[in-house]
């Protein structure tokens, strides 16, 4: 499978990845496209930059049945890439270090998870099957960091973004395993 190509629709297409600023979706994509590359894939392209061949064959809309069996026909692509975003959130509030001044800086509350769950999913164009289908649930939870006298303060130095990027890494390395890839 790793002569085969395969076409990564984009995130901003679901809104669930919304959440995350269109660099993080970018940076998300460029990711998948190099963890790809170093496992040896060669034909491997975002959805939106091959907007010429699609439209040049005739492809506009993916979700159309023949259009997207065209997509292995006319541009020898078997494989859609999808990923959709469920949970994506944070518990927890902000604390100032001195709370009577507005200009010190910030940490997490106790108690505090960043949690992100993410579905990747491997369709055939020629089919429209899926042929491989993982949901990922990724949890960053905050640690203790010793201020001295016994005492603790926990603090969680995640962000909604690094949980996506997690779940989106070991989803496509899954995703790998399961199709021998």
């Amino acid at each position: 499978m790793q002569e085969d190509g395969i076409l990564l629709l984009p995130l901003n297409w679901q809104e669930s990845f919304r959440k995350l600023s269109i660099g993080e979706q970018n940076r998300l994509e460029k990711m998948i496209v190099e963890i790809f590359h170093e496992e040896g894939f060669t034909k491997v392209a975002i959805y939106d930059q091959m907007d010429y061949e699609l439209l040049n064959a005739g492809i506009k809309d993916v979700n159309d049945p023949v259009q997207r069996a065209n997509i292995n026909l006319e541009l020898g692509i078997p494989y859609l890439l999808g990923l959709s975003l469920g949970e994506l959130a944070w518990t927890g509030n902000w604390e100032r270090s001195d709370p009577a001044d507005i200009a010190s800086p910030s940490y997490w509350e106790t108690n505090t998870e960043i949690k992100s769950l993410l579905r990747v999913a491997l369709m055939e164009t020629a089919t429209g099957d899926i042929i491989s289908d993982y949901a990922i649930e990724t949890t960053i939870s905050e640690f203790p960091i010793p201020i001295g006298d016994g005492e603790t303060l926990d603090l969680n130095f995640g962000s909604l973004y690094k949980a996506v990027e997690i779940s989106t890494r070991k989803g496509i390395k899954n995703m790998m395993k399961d199709c021998g890839c």
